[in-house]
């Protein structure tokens, strides 16, 4: 029987260990980065606010005013879509209604909400005495993911240089607590309108031989100091 040399088997296992490859994990589809594993989910959902409004009601209470126009500056911070205002039809107060309606309209035009961007409506209110006016629009929330806990992660020993399951999540997590509209993370925005004169400006400038670029002025440039070489 042929006996291998003690130290050719030790060079055999290290081979053979070397050659071994370990199980891989489940990591789902392929993903632009680790921490891009730990979606933030976008949802659609609604603003409303309601303003009872009673049969002899004539004008808007100036505590409300005041409540319509955060209503509508929250509608230009993160709205979407148009603000509807809802008037109650069948109601015991409807002649009230459509003037506190058109109250509301002038108070939200008034705090920067385009007129264009308020829509109408109509619901039934038969049998509800001092129905609503209703005040409404869409925005969207995140909801974070959920991060493992460390101490429940092996860091000390990662599996084929992999990061640990909860790589990436915390940043992911304060990304949805902190940005101002979440439905940034579905798509851009829209861009602004060109500024077409300055447009003309520099063609004209382009045309004449003249730099197009805008003049510096002495307060602009910058100078290195030579009091230490």
């Amino acid at each position: 029987m042929t006996r291998l040399p003690l130290l050719g088997l030790a060079a055999l296992t290290a081979l053979a260990a070397c050659a071994t490859k370990p199980p891989e994990a489940d990591l789902g589809p392929p993903v632009p980065t680790a921490a891009d594993r730990h979606r933030i989910e976008v949802e659609q959902t609604s603003e409303r606010m309601a303003l009872p409004v009673s049969p002899m009601d004539a004008a808007l209470a100036p505590e409300t005013e005041s409540e319509v126009s955060l209503f509508a500056r929250s509608y230009i911070r993160i709205g979407h879509g148009p603000v509807v205002v809802s008037v109650p039809a069948n109601g015991d107060n409807g002649e009230a209604a459509q003037r506190i309606a058109h109250q509301v309209r002038m108070q939200m035009v008034d705090a920067g909400v385009p007129y264009s961007a308020i829509a109408g409506a109509t619901y039934d209110a038969s049998g509800v005495d001092s129905a609503p006016v209703v005040l409404s629009f869409a925005r969207f929330e995140a909801t974070a993911p959920h991060c493992a806990p460390l101490w429940e992660q092996d860091l000390a020993h990662p599996d084929a240089n992999r990061p640990w399951e909860s790589f990436g999540c915390a940043t992911n997590a304060n990304l949805a607590a902190m940005i101002a509209d979440p439905a940034d993370l579905l798509a851009p925005r829209s861009e602004d309108p060109r500024d077409s004169g300055r447009r003309a400006v520099v063609f004209e400038r382009y045309r004449q031989g003249q730099t197009t670029g805008a003049q510096r002025s002495a307060d602009e440039r910058a100078t290195i100091s030579t009091a230490v070489r």
